[in-house]
């Protein structure tokens, strides 16, 4: 009788552990009374459940709003394809292939928990590289070349919930989310322009210029070119190469199309 209690518990704790990761999966961040609610766990089990899972890597907790969030690590518990692969065997080439090219480093970024995280880089191939960002770099949505192509590229549903999720935020680089005007013409210009742009502001001498990579209809990451900001405006930097760079991300997004569900 003892074992199968034992048993009952572990199962129910292994049942909870899911339930706050899919809860947090699908809120993005929350507190522990919001987790409460909304998987009906005691609050004092959540206690216990986020710390283990914070200790293991897979949450973590952001003290100025007292909110948890997953973190990337989390992708590790997929079973089957893992989206390393393509980024390895698909994307790199291309991005490599680009990067000679044109010389400039080149990024592929994918959009998790509010921001754009780098997953791979070419800056160690490129003679032209000023910085030493690499793959696990988080990368602000609104001051982010990448963050901002995604926003104007995502589905309207998908940017508001982000754009309202941004604006609760007190991490200073998310505080102009709150000024609507700002967020509009942001998304109206890279609209208009077809690509994400940044010179200076987050990391001053490094400019940069993105454009989404769509596969099934829908946006799966963004490649981006990074260049040095009192070399080249973004406008120059479009006109020299945003049709290179173009052509690099319907490539991979053509790639991407032939991958098994």
């Amino acid at each position: 009788m003892q074992k199968k209690n034992a048993d009952a518990s572990l199962a129910r704790g292994v049942l909870r552990t899911l339930a706050t990761l899919r809860a947090l999966n699908d809120r993005g961040e929350a507190t522990v009374s919001e987790l409460s609610r909304g998987t009906q766990i005691p609050r004092p089990s959540l206690y216990r459940i986020l710390e283990t899972l914070d200790s293991a890597g897979y949450v973590r907790k952001r003290e100025e709003r007292d909110v948890y969030e997953l973190t990337p690590l989390v992708r590790s518990l997929s079973n089957g394809f893992r989206d390393e692969t393509w980024v390895r065997e698909l994307a790199r080439p291309i991005m490599l292939a680009l990067q000679q090219d044109i010389v400039w480093p080149t990024d592929l970024s994918t959009f998790f928990g509010n921001a754009m995280y780098l997953r791979e880089t070419t800056r160690p191939s490129s003679p032209l590289t000023i910085d030493t960002l690499g793959p696990g770099t988080r990368l602000p949505m609104l001051h982010s070349a990448t963050g901002r192509a995604y926003l104007g590229f995502c589905p309207d549903e998908e940017r508001r919930i982000i754009v309202e999720s941004l604006a609760r935020s007190t991490a200073p680089e998310d505080a102009d989310a709150r000024d609507k005007r700002f967020v509009a013409q942001l998304i109206a210009t890279t609209r208009r322009t077809g690509y994400g742009a940044k010179v200076g502001e987050w990391l001053p001498k490094i400019g940069s210029i993105a454009v989404p990579v769509f596969a099934r209809h829908r946006i799966v990451c963004c490649l981006n070119i990074t260049f040095i900001a009192s070399a080249l405006s973004s406008s120059d930097a479009a006109a020299r190469y945003l049709s290179k760079l173009r052509a690099a991300a319907e490539e991979l997004g053509g790639s991407l199309e032939h991958l098994p569900t």
